[in-house]
């Protein structure tokens, strides 16, 4: 790997950025004056086949003034009641997450007319709706965030809390298992959630096969805030045991599901009439008084949106807000594509778009309007620049594989004064002999801004993807936006 030069990146360790939401309203939640604690209180609700189910639901210990995340506790329904999770439920609460702990069907209060044991297969893969019924429960408290819910599984639902997770990708974004084993159902359903995160608990007490039994999904998952821990006891025990369990669980969660913000699908125009789609992600605590620098991620002509999904996390983890969109004529940017003239899908309007995203992010009262950055790849580098040139709120730009620019852009490289920060891979050329390595280097050396930096891979693939296989560039880049969107 060759970079030129380094200026100081790696020298700051503090991050920053992101983009902010639409006209979003912040509501009041709780009639309990901020600053108090609340109590926990049972509840009682039913499955889809019509099995009562009951559970005890736990608040976030102070009022919230935004949605929080939550936290399914799952008891285990061979050995031990929902009580059993009280303590990790409890410590959820203290630090700003609901959590509800329940019953599974055929145990303790949720008995029903048959206990589990004697249950058949059939009969036992029912469990999973109890999860969902949980799910759902959790999620209609007016406090709780339906898109960040977490699900704690021990022993026999570790299964079931995976299958579950492949099914609703949309509010279940974390899942904690505690000393289970899978099915070859649950491996493919691990697999199939490449943006899962998995804490993996395997028991200090247990037989190599069975730790390595319980370690199986931590190893199957793909998602880099996957972790494997040990501890001692089973299931939900380990939080009465000593090693500190419920700190490190609590700890995890809090980085992978709390620091992930709040999303929320957003819409807006361009000059020209097209409406594009994209999600905006504002961290937890943020108001008209905190304001946070803004980022808007542009993605490239054989991707979408959703290319940008760890980095987006990793930012909004840091304290920044984050915008994604789909390009018109991309993904959920398709409907107005049709009834406009064929011009309005001309790659001299991608500028636009990019345009649109800035102004909308700019708008957000969250958002500090003079701190935006931008992050593009490949094909989109030209219509970027055009689209930031003369734009003083836009005080960097992060471009990753730059085609080769044409003399506006060249010309607009050449005049802007901000901070680029261009990466690519050495010998990356397309089939017509154009040259993403030299169009990279030309936007570097045409920067007059003597913050700019140049980092060139030998084997890091193009655009986007380079940081599928340069994972620790996704740090750098936190960092940058960290240093050249500081107030």
């Amino acid at each position: 790997m060759k970079r030129f030069p380094v200026k100081g990146l790696l020298q700051h360790a503090s991050v920053l950025l992101v983009v902010l939401s639409a006209s979003t309203v912040i509501p009041l939640f709780s009639q309990v004056p901020p600053g108090a604690t609340r109590g926990s209180r049972d509840v009682s609700f039913q499955a889809e086949d019509g099995w009562t189910l009951y559970a005890t639901y736990y608040p976030p210990e102070r009022a919230p003034q935004v949605p929080v995340p939550g936290l399914v506790v799952l008891s285990e329904p061979d050995s031990t009641p929902r009580n059993i999770g009280s303590n990790i439920a409890r410590s959820a609460a203290a630090n700003g997450m609901a959590a509800l702990t329940i019953d599974m069907r055929g145990t303790a209060a949720s008995f029903g007319k048959k206990d589990f044991q004697v249950f058949s297969l059939e009969e036992r893969d029912a469990m999973q709706l109890d999860i969902r019924a949980a799910i759902k429960f959790l999620s209609s408290q007016q406090e709780v965030d339906s898109k960040r819910i977490a699900v704690f599984g021990a022993g026999v639902t570790v299964d079931y809390v995976v299958r579950e997770a492949a099914l609703n990708a949309t509010q279940i974004k974390a899942v904690v298992l505690s000393t289970g084993w899978l099915s070859d159902k649950g491996r493919e359903s691990v697999k199939s959630r490449k943006d899962l995160p998995v804490l993996a608990i395997a028991s200090d007490d247990d037989a190599r096969s069975t730790q390595s039994q319980a370690a199986e999904p931590f190893f199957l998952s793909q998602d880099r805030g996957s972790r494997l821990m040990f501890l001692m006891d089973r299931g939900a025990s380990i939080f009465n045991r000593p090693g500190q369990p419920m700190e490190k669980v609590t700890a995890w969660l809090k980085d992978n599901l709390r620091a992930l913000g709040k999303e929320t699908e957003i819409s807006f125009k361009t000059e020209d009439g097209v409406t594009l789609i994209g999600n905006l992600f504002m961290p937890d605590g943020v108001d008209e008084k905190s304001k946070v620098a803004g980022v808007v991620f542009v993605h490239g002509a054989n991707h979408d949106a959703t290319t940008w999904y760890h980095l987006t996390r990793e930012l909004v983890k840091a304290g920044m807000a984050a915008l994604i969109f789909d390009q018109r004529g991309y993904r959920k940017s398709v409907s107005d594509i049709a009834r406009l003239p064929q011009s309005a899908d001309s790659v001299n309007t991608r500028h636009l778009d990019i345009k649109a995203a800035i102004n909308f992010l700019a708008s957000q009262s969250w958002v500090d309007s003079n701190r935006i950055g931008l992050v593009t790849a490949t094909s989109r580098g030209g219509p970027a620049v055009r689209a930031v040139y003369g734009d003083s709120r836009v005080k960097t730009v992060v471009g990753l594989s730059f085609y080769g620019a044409d003399e506006d852009t060249k010309r607009f490289l050449a005049d802007m004064d901000i901070p680029l920060f261009m990466i690519a891979s050495i010998n990356d050329e397309n089939a017509d002999g154009g040259s993403l390595e030299e169009g990279t280097r030309e936007a570097y050396r045409l920067s007059k801004n003597k913050e700019s930096e140049l980092l060139m891979y030998d084997d890091a693939g193009r655009g986007s993807n380079i940081l599928k296989t340069k994972p620790e560039l996704t740090g750098m880049i936190v960092r940058w936006f960290a240093e050249k969107l500081a107030k």
